[in-house]
């Protein structure tokens, strides 16, 4: 059936039949996403109060009803905050819930959800949800229908965030598995990206051909003026326009997501399309947890949905400005509760006050990567991913190098993947880079330097930049 028509139709009345179809399924969107609003208004005590409420009664319900929290034999002290009995419940660690998944369910549908290839009988209930798998073994976990509600609601207020609300056409440059597949989306999803408004491109497609299609399906739409995308999709294609020396179809805004937004790929972004870009922080199975606001004083956390931490490697609260693990409380999914979940993300917390935007919510100053993403020097030092890219993006020549990739494939040795653009001074160059990385990695480290065509995607179609294949030292036990 063809929906196009759909996307064609003003913003006003794409809102509301997105919203009706909504309700036509069995969700409560509508009457969430209202309240997901009054949240903005709060003062920093009326947040507080809000957030203990809401942490409190998810603490209560895990260890009344979920067999995991139950064995820890943990209750609320008299006269104990929300937010102190949470940091006496151990952190939890991917593999734990990939291994007690069924413990993690509430008591009422263990019967019904099994394991993770169980499958909801009623239309609009719970859903099991599988993580990117961006090292190749995907995390399960169950949202019930008013989590999803709530995950919907951080999306639109991400999008809203980001310049293009509810209504406003954009182009989204994401990861399609169907397009991979050469299938055809479900009814239901043609319709709600017809609502939505957007413009799908192939995020797991990098090829030149890939590149330019992207290129020419913007320039075919030039009253669309915002991109929702992969940071590092986004990137390459920028880098594609910018060595072609094509003209680039102008944006005005741009949300990054699915990857870290250096001040490099920023500079890229700002510069090839002059948009204004957003750091916007989620992930499947927690939702959208933060993003930028046009003050870009760092990340909002979305409190009205989540509870985040910053730990240091002993389980500590971290302050801000350094840098630790950031471990996240879904506040409403009674049915699968994750609390303290390790997201396997490094973060810092932004200095406490109001945003100059209006907001209290509490503010990420940044996001430094995946912690598997972090490379491993030779005094066993842990290196963010960040200050490499960085690093190797001011040290390289961008008319010698296009695209490039660093593993660590032992303690001791890496490979630097990279895509020449031309071959003068290239040998000289690398020599530089190989010096240079000796001197932070360390002098007795191998580099290895390999010149592809194609540099290899993560098992879920993703470009990483920074891959660490052997791993990190065993960290101390956290505190319960």
């Amino acid at each position: 059936m063809n929906v196009e028509w759909l996307f064609h139709l003003p913003a006003p009345v794409r809102r509301r039949l997105y919203f009706g179809l909504q309700r036509a399924v069995g969700s409560r969107l509508g009457e969430v996403w209202r309240e997901f609003q009054s949240w903005e208004g709060l003062s920093s005590e009326g947040l507080k109060t809000r957030v203990e409420a809401r942490l409190a009664e998810t603490l209560s319900g895990a260890v009344q009803h979920n067999a995991y929290y139950r064995e820890l034999g943990l209750a609320p002290r008299s006269g104990e905050p929300a937010t102190e009995f949470l940091r006496r419940f151990p952190i939890l660690p991917r593999p734990t819930v990939r291994a007690r998944f069924t413990d993690l369910v509430i008591d009422s549908l263990r019967h019904e959800i099994t394991s993770p290839q169980s499958v909801a009988r009623r239309r609009y209930d719970w859903l099991v949800v599988k993580t990117g798998g961006t090292t190749g073994n995907p995390t399960t976990v169950v949202h019930d229908a008013r989590a999803r509600d709530w995950g919907r609601a951080t999306r639109l207020f991400s999008a809203r965030q980001c310049g293009h609300p509810l209504g406003t056409r954009y182009f989204r440059l994401w990861g399609s598995e169907t397009d991979l597949l050469q299938t055809q989306a479900s009814l239901s999803l043609r319709v709600q990206a017809a609502l939505l408004g957007y413009v799908p491109m192939n995020a797991f497609r990098s090829r030149e051909a890939d590149l330019q299609r992207h290129y020419e399906t913007m320039r075919q739409h030039p009253e669309i003026d915002s991109l929702m995308t992969y940071v590092d999709a986004a990137v390459i294609l920028a880098r594609y326009i910018q060595d072609r020396k094509l003209r680039p179809p102008p944006l005005r805004t741009i949300m990054a997501c699915a990857g870290t937004v250096t001040a490099e790929s920023r500079a890229v972004l700002q510069d090839v399309f002059g948009a204004e870009v957003f750091d916007k922080y989620g992930s499947r199975e927690c939702c959208d947890v933060a993003c930028e606001c046009r003050a870009h004083q760092g990340l909002h956390v979305y409190s009205p949905n989540v509870f985040l931490e910053v730990v240091d490697a002993a389980g500590a609260s971290c302050v801000p400005g350094q840098t630790g693990r950031i471990l996240v409380t879904l506040l409403n999914n009674p049915t699968f509760p994750l609390i303290r979940y390790e997201i396997g993300d490094v973060g810092q917390w932004a200095e406490p006050g109001r945003c100059g935007c209006g907001l209290a919510w509490p503010r990420l100053q940044s996001l430094q990567g995946r912690a598997d993403d972090m490379l491993l020097t030779e005094d066993g030092t842990l290196l963010s991913s960040v200050f490499v890219r960085h690093f190797v993006g001011v040290s390289l020549n961008r008319q010698l190098i296009r695209e490039w990739q660093l593993e660590q494939t032992a303690s001791k040795r890496f490979v630097f993947r990279f895509i020449p653009v031309q071959t003068e001074g290239l040998a000289a160059n690398l020599e530089i880079i190989q010096k240079s990385f000796r001197q932070v990695l360390g002098q007795s480290v191998a580099i290895e330097a390999r010149q592809v065509t194609e540099l290899p995607l993560s098992a879920t179609g993703k470009m990483r930049w920074i891959i660490n294949s052997v791993g990190q030292p065993e960290a101390a036990p956290p505190s319960a």
